[in-house]
């Protein structure tokens, strides 16, 4: 598989993991909210892959929400864009495909 193409699997891959995003949001400060909606905005040409071991990295993503602070009081809604770098692991599920194994998200966690 071409570099290009990894790079974009991993970034398809990476803006559609709720797994990854909501541990994010759950590790988040203060966690007395409800997120509205969340989006992850990768450019592929910021992922560096090395192939033979099978790593990554993201240099520069932007993470978007909105939360609605203290559920059921004011119903304060908050829109929030957060850059992060990221580093992992992944496989060839077949020529075609990879597998993100591993993933590591650096990202400021306090959201006020």
């Amino acid at each position: 598989m071409e570099i290009d193409k990894i790079r974009d699997h991993i970034a398809q891959k990476l803006s559609s993991d709720y797994n990854v995003w909501n541990d994010v949001l759950n590790n988040t400060q203060p966690e007395n909210y409800a997120c509205e909606h969340w989006r992850v905005d990768i450019n592929p040409t910021d992922i560096w892959v090395d192939i033979p071991n099978k790593k990554f990295s993201v240099d520069d993503g932007f993470f978007s929400f909105n939360v609605i602070v203290e559920p059921g009081k004011e119903n304060k809604d908050i829109s929030y864009n957060k850059a992060f770098t990221a580093k992992g692991t992944f496989l060839f599920e077949n020529r075609d495909d990879i597998k993100i194994e591993e993933i590591d998200v650096d990202i400021e966690i306090d959201i006020f």
